[in-house]
Parts: structure tokens; C-alpha cells; sequence
């Protein structure tokens, strides 16, 4: 078993699946068939495991997570979890792997953070939704939530609104 990988390596675009296999060597690597629109995310499992983990990006296909390849890196929405094999569970963010056990620290990004709080309203509003609205990576929008919870500016819903935001009132 290979080390745990916490960075996403971009190996380069590629028209087939089979290619993409043979590129993706070590855990963490990425590999993206692209045939006129981003089809797969195909991936070394990032746990050391061995695998190699295909992931729809072709809503034509069945269910697709959303792709995003911006100036930080590459993101996937929503998290994947293997519910079979090594049963890793990890968000692919910006070219960073967070593991769902693991904590990180928030970022903080105050022209995202006004931008989101421009959103809230006095109703909860899931964080999917706004970055909808604001055309940006859910997973930034969540992290500007979460630090306008932190700074005292929105409430976060308890379950079964978990992961949805209000504006807070004195």
C-alpha cells in the first residue's frame, strides 16, 4: 500500500478512459477524458489503495459531480466515498484532498464572504445554492459560509437543514 496523498497531481486531458489509465501511476494523480466535454475524472485513489477510481462527469450518463477547473486547481463536487474496496471518503479542492475525518482551518475570502452575505437572507439557503447563484466552486462558498458563522454574520441550520445559511440578527 502506497502513502496517503493529500494534493491532486494533474496528469493532462486525454480522449479515452484506457489512456487515462496507464497515466495515472501514484495516488493522487488525475487524469481527465475530455471528448468535447469533460467525461471522467479518472484517479489513483488518493488512499494508497491502488485503485483506480472513474468519476462521471457526463450528466448524459447517469449521475454526474460537477467539475471545476479554475486558476487554484482542480475541484470535484460533490465528496467521493467508495462505499466499496478501501472505503475512502475525500473532497478534491483546488487541487488539495481533504479527507472528510480530517479538520482544516477555513480560508477566509473576504470578497466571497461579502459576496455570500449579499445572498442570506432571513431564510435558510443551502450553501449548493448560492454558489449556483454566484457561479462559484460550492465547496469556497461553504468555507465563506462557515466564516461568517465563525465572525457572527449567519447561522448555520441544524439538521436537516445542516450545510444551510441565514443571515444572523441582532
Amino acid at each position: 500500500m502506497l502513502r496517503k496523498s493529500y494534493a491532486v497531481q494533474f496528469k493532462g486531458t486525454v480522449e479515452r478512459q484506457s489512456e487515462a489509465i496507464s497515466l495515472v501511476e501514484r495516488p493522487g494523480d488525475v487524469v481527465l477524458v475530455e471528448r468535447g466535454v469533460p467525461r471522467a475524472f479518472v484517479m489513483k485513489c488518493p488512499d494508497g489503495c491502488g485503485d483506480v477510481l472513474t468519476v462521471n462527469l457526463d450528466s448524459r450518463a447517469g449521475p454526474a459531480w460537477r467539475f471545476y477547473q479554475r486558476e487554484d486547481g482542480l475541484t470535484l463536487f460533490p465528496s467521493v466515498w467508495r462505499d466499496t474496496g478501501c472505503g475512502a471518503h475525500f473532497i478534491v479542492w483546488d487541487d488539495t484532498i481533504h479527507w472528510t475525518n480530517d479538520s482544516w482551518a477555513l480560508r477566509r475570502d473576504p470578497s466571497l464572504e461579502a459576496a455570500v452575505e449579499a445572498c442570506l437572507t432571513d431564510e435558510l439557503v443551502s450553501f449548493v445554492d448560492i454558489a449556483a447563484a454566484l457561479d462559484e466552486v460550492p465547496w469556497s462558498v461553504l468555507d465563506a459560509c462557515r466564516s461568517l458563522v465563525d465572525g457572527g454574520r449567519a447561522i448555520e441550520g441544524a439538521e436537516p437543514n445542516r450545510a444551510s445559511f441565514r443571515l444572523a440578527r441582532a
